[in-house]
């Protein structure tokens, strides 16, 4: 009878341990939930000690929406990584900042990167943020849109900074017309999409190259659309580091890089909580707009962000100094960690539904 006794509590104490493990069991999945953040068996280990870093980026557009998303969900965090997001106007300045060691990481381009080569300075390209870009050219209401190889010669284009993705978008339109940018095409260039939009409503230049949601803003007011980017495969760098940082700080480089793959699928899996952070960053108050501006990028957020070899060397054949034109995708770009992390099945692990 004793041990039969003994044999009922230890049922029912087995029971009772079961359900506890359960509900906590539950609360942990529903804390997830809330979160919306993915919890990914395959994830590379968070950093072993805390790392206290500086991101720059060079736009307050929506391209940069990825690593936004890293640091507001705490994707960053998870990872032990405590990033201050820095932003400067332009990739070539944050190339400049990097080089000078006031950032440790950054989102700049292939131009300013091989430039930065050119003058004594490594630096890597680790992945990237896209390869396609929603990125338009506006014309004045005054401009004959049906012949524009006529309508732009003389005129003055707005490009961004002089070496981003923007001016080198520029020059390939131009030239493809029969044009030669610079000679029969003025360039105006500006720093913050702010200032260009206003320098381009007051009538300094007669094409403009702008993005959504300023995109918006240009068709709501009847300026001409004469041409969309969006079809073309054009590499938007991702992370950059300095070669010697990168190399000895490798794991650094993995959780960045497997922060904005996870990034990128709650971007695509979590669209309120997007609208959310799209709206603070780039300072949007109107719904509607925030909206229209997540969809139209959306199909521009990469699975597997590898930078390949053709959308760099449309930024080296574009160059203008002879150096970097000369230089290879792998001289700039490292995609060993995103190989890594695809033939994991990490990447494969966050897209799945």
């Amino acid at each position: 009878m004793k041990k039969l006794i003994l044999l009922l509590f230890t049922m029912v104490g087995v029971f009772v341990l079961a359900a506890c493990n359960s509900e906590e069991t539950a609360t942990k999945e529903n804390a997830k939930g809330e979160n919306n953040v993915k919890e990914t068996s395959l994830a590379p280990a968070p950093l072993s000690k805390p790392a206290n870093i500086k991101i720059g980026y060079p736009t307050q557009g929506v391209s940069q929406l990825p690593l936004w998303v890293a640091k507001d969900t705490g994707i960053l965090e998870k990872y032990g990584v405590n990033a201050e997001l820095i932003y400067i106007a332009g990739s070539p300045r944050v190339q400049e900042t990097l080089n000078g060691g006031g950032i440790d990481v950054g989102v700049s381009g292939i131009e300013a990167a091989g430039n930065a080569k050119v003058a004594g300075i490594d630096s890597v390209t680790f992945t990237a943020l896209a390869n396609k870009i929603k990125v338009y050219i506006y014309a004045s209401k005054n401009i004959d849109t049906k012949n524009l190889k006529e309508s732009m010669k003389g005129k003055t284009i707005i490009a961004g900074v002089e070496g981003s993705l923007y001016d080198y978008l520029a020059q390939s339109y131009i030239k493809n017309l029969g044009l030669e940018p610079k000679k029969d095409v003025k360039f105006l260039y500006m720093g913050g999409e702010g200032d260009r939009t206003a320098a381009f409503i007051k009538g300094d230049a007669d094409f403009y190259l702008v993005a959504p949601p300023t995109s918006f803003k240009m068709d709501d007011m009847g300026y001409p659309k004469v041409h969309d980017f969006s079809k073309q495969e054009v590499l938007i760098p991702g992370l950059v580091m300095k070669k010697d940082y990168f190399n000895q700080n490798k794991e650094l480089a993995e959780v960045l890089a497997a922060s904005l793959i996870e990034a990128n699928a709650y971007i695509k899996n979590n669209k309120e909580e997007t609208l959310k952070i799209i709206t603070k960053w780039t300072g949007m108050d109107d719904p509607e707009l925030v909206k229209k501006t997540y969809e139209a990028n959306l199909d521009t957020i990469p699975v597997k962000p590898y930078s390949t070899d053709e959308t760099v060397q449309f930024y080296l054949d574009n160059s203008k100094v002879a150096e970097v034109k000369a230089m290879k995708p792998a001289d700039l770009v490292d995609n060993s960690i995103i190989k890594k992390l695809d033939e994991s099945g990490f990447i494969d692990q966050v897209f799945k539904k």
